[in-house]
């Protein structure tokens, strides 16, 4: 009898170390459930990517990319394919044990799902700190960071309500340009984060769902010129509100390109004379960490840290 009581014990510690060692990740399409954490990490998402580096967690391979600030160091990282196609005999090589994907990469995921365990999260620009938070929280809470990521966060959230008390009032508008042109960006638009993190109001009413849900037009066809109406429209009615702030993103400086964005500002019309430009109101946001990365705690810290320093 004491031999079959020793027996069940000992399978009762081994099925309680085995269920102390599983591994459960919550993400966008439901939970993921390993025997052991994932040792070997690949990231196609670089905000997930800056998490988990925040988080002390190692990632084993990334997609190729011109890594700055904290995230330096994974310019001497193994290259697995890029933001948008994953190299699969070069991932294949690394034997992953866990893939994040993301939104550039999502068509991939059926085939990435082949290789290894494949999670991915979505971002809501209408409530942006909210999704950060429930990623940054899921991916702690599968590696037990909990007190690092509590950590993190609130260092994000103190310094985020510092920027929305000192804006309070204030009103901005972020101008997302390429090419010599100025596209503005509203709530609801990829970068309409920006309010949410500065407390600016913004210039332009938020999209409605049938803006948003608008196709990119044929260049030279009759929607394209329709749009660049409305465009030419809304940056003559954002000059006219006279923004307190105007917020710059240069997409053509990502991975150190040229800086055009100044230049574009100044040499338009009507945005060129603002009060804003001419009190030295204009913020040009990094474009690798607004563009890149973005929505990775560690990364967020040091945009807010940033916009903190000149919004004084």
């Amino acid at each position: 009898m004491r031999t079959i009581c020793n027996t069940i014990a000992v399978a009762a510690l081994f099925a309680a170390s085995s269920l102390a060692s599983a591994f459960e990740l919550e993400h966008a399409h439901g939970q993921l459930k390993l025997e052991h954490p994932p040792a070997r990490i690949v990231s196609y998402e670089l905000a997930h990517m800056d998490t988990l580096d925040a988080l002390g967690i190692e990632v084993a391979a990334v997609p190729q990319s011109v890594y700055q600030g904290k995230l330096e160091k994974f310019n001497d990282a193994p290259v697995v394919g890029t933001l948008f196609e994953p190299d699969y005999l070069a991932l294949q090589a690394q034997k992953p044990d866990l893939i994040i994907a993301g939104g550039r990469s999502a068509a991939a995921i059926p085939k990435l799902q082949a290789i290894a365990p494949t999670v991915s999260f979505t971002t809501d620009p209408n409530d942006f700190m909210s999704s950060v938070r429930h990623s940054v929280q899921a991916l702690a809470a599968a590696w037990n960071k909990e007190q690092e990521a509590q950590h993190w966060l609130e260092q994000l959230d103190k310094q985020v309500l510092t920027l929305q008390q000192q804006n309070t009032g204030k009103t901005g508008i972020l101008l997302f340009t390429i090419n010599g042109r100025l596209i503005p960006h509203a709530p609801g638009d990829r970068f309409g984060y920006v309010y949410e993190l500065t407390g600016l109001e913004s210039v332009l009413p938020a999209r409605t769902e049938a803006q948003l849900q608008q196709t990119r037009p044929e260049p030279g066809s009759p929607e394209a010129a329709a749009a660049a109406k409305r465009n030419a429209a809304e940056l003559t009615a954002i000059a006219q509100a006279e923004p307190d702030w105007i917020i710059m993103l240069d997409r053509g400086a990502i991975n150190g390109g040229e800086k055009t964005a100044a230049q574009t500002l100044h040499n338009h019309p009507e945005l060129g004379q603002t009060q804003a430009v001419r009190h030295g109101q204009v913020y040009y946001a990094d474009p690798n960490s607004w563009y890149i990365v973005t929505g990775g705690v560690q990364n967020l810290t040091t945009i807010t840290a940033a916009l903190l320093e000149q919004m004084q």
